[in-house]
């Protein structure tokens, strides 16, 4: 049996150091007007792009978003030895389905993305806060513009594998 809980630890330690190589992660968004599942897919060091799908005003929509980011400025001195210290910032579209009780519509609009957060030196996730501003133009009935994504500060972790 320790054999094989040893075998395990080994595994998953060589999977840790193997993640911090790979340009992919997944993780949570919690923000002020979206819930989100996020995939991620890292260029390089400088670019990386940011898809996201989830719910949209709480329960009142479906959203999904791509961006296009940059990271802006990197501290590797603020803690070293434990973490990588980023603020970045893209740009990209959102789309999804807006229900207001009246009619369900689509919608369409611009996103922005600044944020600012750490990803440690010793396992695989960047966590972070950010805002991710989105307007967007209701595609339905009366063809208004949807504001509530506009408000859109909110959390991010982040696992690479």
């Amino acid at each position: 049996m320790k054999k094989v809980l040893f075998s395990l630890l080994f595994v998953l330690c060589a999977t840790a150091a193997y993640a911090q190589r790979t340009p992919h992660a997944i993780g949570i968004h919690f923000g002020g007007s979206t819930e989100d599942i996020e995939y991620q897919y890292h260029f390089n060091k400088q670019n990386f792009l940011d898809i996201t799908v989830g719910f949209f005003d709480f329960d009142k929509g479906f959203s999904a978003q791509g961006l296009y980011n940059y990271n802006l400025k990197t501290w590797t001195d603020w803690t070293p030895g434990f973490a990588t210290w980023k603020f970045w910032g893209g740009y990209g579209v959102g789309v999804g389905v807006y229900d207001d009780h009246d009619n369900t519509d689509l919608f369409l609009g611009p996103v922005g993305t600044l944020g600012f957060g750490l990803t440690f030196t010793d396992v695989p996730i960047t966590l972070g806060v950010d805002y991710r501003p989105m307007v967007a133009l209701n595609l339905g009935d009366g063809c208004r513009i949807l504001n509530q994504g506009f408000h859109n500060i909110g959390l991010t972790l982040t696992y690479r594998f």
